[in-house]
């Protein structure tokens, strides 16, 4: 399917997104699905996460057969969709016409309660740039509000189509007529549509190779994801990726920090120091409009980063809306090698904070919980001892970062919290099927600053997901860090892994529950002190657990904590002239080529509180 109405068919069936890992959130693409996979390998997958699954009450066998015939009807390259007849039949009464697929119906039987539409993709393709010209004059503020209006609408549009398949029958035979239906017509439905013609050649070298394997593959996916938005399946390719990349690992391309897409525009958070994208004069708050004279408009952000990224030493022109100068530019940027490091550290210097921070602080900055050979709680270790030779055994303040990490590893998030743990102290508690409970302790020598009292700071946010989230529930319930930042994730899953022949199948086993004895599941970790990451202060709309279709309900939250409250108070009080400070600071490089850290500086002034007042 072309790129662009691909992502346009995605976003009205509000599709979300599956996530691997083993207690986190990493998404990862099927790369490499192995060619023999079919009935017989589906079978096989699902009898085994039936038999496997944190609570087999929970699965609706019917809905998960629905599930894995959306899911192999999607798969096509010229993708189709299905509802319920009656849903169809009044669908302008439950959906927006903005929303309404239209095309060709197709009936596999005339008792069939369910419809097949071959959507018109020129129609739709007509309506993306009727959209495109409607919101392209509004403002990040509008484009922000009306996202979240749209989400709003969809998702009861969502339960409205759900109440409508409880309705009617649909069992396995519905699914294997489905899937037989997909085999027949497989020729027929293997092209993607024909609409930019520039982009046929590269459509034809993506799906040249499809075939049935593909199907049943994203219609084991569907059927898992059923169960709940963290369940799935992934090729060994993919995962042995994903485990290699979340330790030190090299990319080429432009190296720099974006964020948006989709519904919202491409916005450059930040070139890094020294990279290409520096060097040929992008900056922070510039907005990509296109990437080598084509639109990214709507596409998801994975795909605008694919079309960026490329072999080092070859070119890739962005044109960009630059608002603090009220123009557009044209950049072109020479690909470099970009290294990305699993665990990695800041001494911060003297300067430019010497106004609002003491002048030896560190800062840890952790990407994962998931590693291939060496663990974050090595690389944590000497990444301390590192600082503390930095500072003449003098450190006067630790941060760490947890931002936008996924989760990854359960006993390597509890190997990493013990490090700034009390020995045998509670990490975390898990939950598992039938009402097996285990308490699991902390089994590291923790780290020399436990016992000279330095001050500790999390920072956290939104895509604080899952492990990150056992961590700094962890520190906060054992009073060992202030956590700062936004509310995380709210992810409290874990996820086994098995593989069964060339796939790894990724199912829910259990929920875990934070020292106290509560779950951050939905809820997320609500900070200490709320601290935007925004330059204006403000707090965007996220994407989180709640957000996800069929997450696992919220239970017990954080009970409240009025000693804690009060140190907090103390804190806020005593940092206020430094928090002045900080902002001044941001306001006066807030059209920096390199955008300053916001969160960081903004956390940057409690450091000094929390020498007065270490703990509540």
């Amino acid at each position: 399917m072309n790129k662009k109405s691909n992502q346009f068919y995605f976003i009205i069936l509000f599709l979300v997104s599956l996530y691997f890992g083993f207690c986190g959130c990493n998404s990862a693409e099927s790369r490499s699905i192995p060619k023999d996979f079919g009935r017989e390998e589906f079978d096989e997958i699902i009898n085994y996460a039936i038999a496997n699954y944190y609570d087999p009450r929970m699965i609706n066998v019917k809905r998960a057969y629905i599930n894995a015939s959306e899911f192999a009807l999607k798969s096509l390259p010229y993708s189709l969709v299905i509802y319920p007849e009656d849903f169809y039949k009044d669908i302008r009464k439950y959906v927006k016409p903005e929303r309404i697929v239209p095309g060709k119906i197709i009936k596999l039987h005339p008792e069939d309660k369910y419809i097949i539409i071959e959507p018109d993709y020129k129609e739709l393709e007509k309506r993306n740039k009727e959209r495109e010209e409607k919101f392209k004059n509004l403002s990040f503020k509008e484009r922000l509000e009306l996202s979240k209006k749209i989400q709003e609408e969809i998702k009861k549009e969502q339960k409205i189509l759900d109440d409508f398949w409880q309705k009617i029958e649909f069992s396995r035979n519905d699914f294997l007529k489905i899937t037989q239906f997909i085999e027949n017509n497989l020729d027929k439905y293997k092209e993607p549509p024909v609409l930019e013609k520039e982009n046929k050649k590269q459509e034809e070298n993506d799906y040249k190779d499809f075939g049935m394997n593909y199907v049943y593959f994203f219609a084991a996916n569907g059927f898992l994801s059923s169960f709940d938005p963290h369940s799935g399946l992934i090729d060994l390719e993919s995962w042995d990726k994903m485990r290699k990349e979340s330790e030190d690992a090299t990319f080429e391309g432009i190296g720099a920090l974006l964020r948006g897409g989709g519904t919202s525009d491409v916005i450059v958070e930040t070139p890094l120091p020294g990279s290409p994208a520096v060097k040929a004069g992008l900056k922070a708050g510039d907005i990509i409009r296109k990437v080598n004279g084509e639109s990214i408009e709507n596409l998801p952000l994975s795909e605008v980063v694919k079309k960026i990224r490329g072999p080092k030493d070859t070119i890739v022109e962005l044109e960009v809306e630059r608002p603090t100068e009220m123009r557009i530019l044209t950049i072109k940027i020479k690909r470099g090698v970009i290294e990305q490091k699993a665990v990695s550290s800041m001494y911060l210097p003297e300067s430019p904070f010497k106004d609002f921070i003491p002048l030896k602080v560190g800062v840890i900055k952790i990407n994962s919980f998931l590693y291939d050979k060496i663990p974050q709680s090595e690389m944590i270790r000497k990444e301390y001892y590192s600082l503390m030779e930095k500072s003449e055994g003098k450190l006067e303040g630790l941060i760490i970062d947890l931002r936008n990490n996924p989760g990854g590893d359960l006993d390597e998030a509890i190997r990493v919290a013990g490090l700034f743990l009390p020995e045998n102290a509670i990490v975390v508690e898990i939950r598992a099927k039938g009402g097996v409970s285990e308490k699991r302790r902390n089994p590291m020598s923790p780290l020399v600053l436990n016992n000279r009292q330095i001050p500790v700071i999390v920072l956290v946010n939104a895509g604080s997901a899952s492990a990150s989230e056992i961590f700094a529930s962890a520190l906060m319930d054992h009073n060992m860090a202030l956590v700062v930042g936004e509310r995380t994730f709210g992810k409290a899953t874990v996820q086994g892994l098995r593989r069964i022949g060339d796939v790894i199948i990724k199912i829910t086993t259990a929920r875990y529950y934070a020292p106290k004895g509560y779950t951050i599941q939905v809820y997320g970790v609500e900070p200490d002190i709320p601290i935007s990451d925004e330059l204006d202060g403000s707090f965007p709309p996220r994407f989180r657990e709640e957000d996800m279709w069929k997450h696992l309900p919220e239970l017990e939250k954080r009970p409240p904590d009025p000693k804690r409250e009060e140190w907090v108070k103390k804190l806020k009080r005593l940092a206020e002239p430094l928090t002045k400070k900080a902002e001044e600071y941001l306001k006066k490089h807030e059209h920096d080529a390199i955008k300053p850290d916001a969160m960081l500086i903004r956390a940057l002034p409690y450091i000094k509180a929390m020498k007065v007042y270490p703990k509540p």
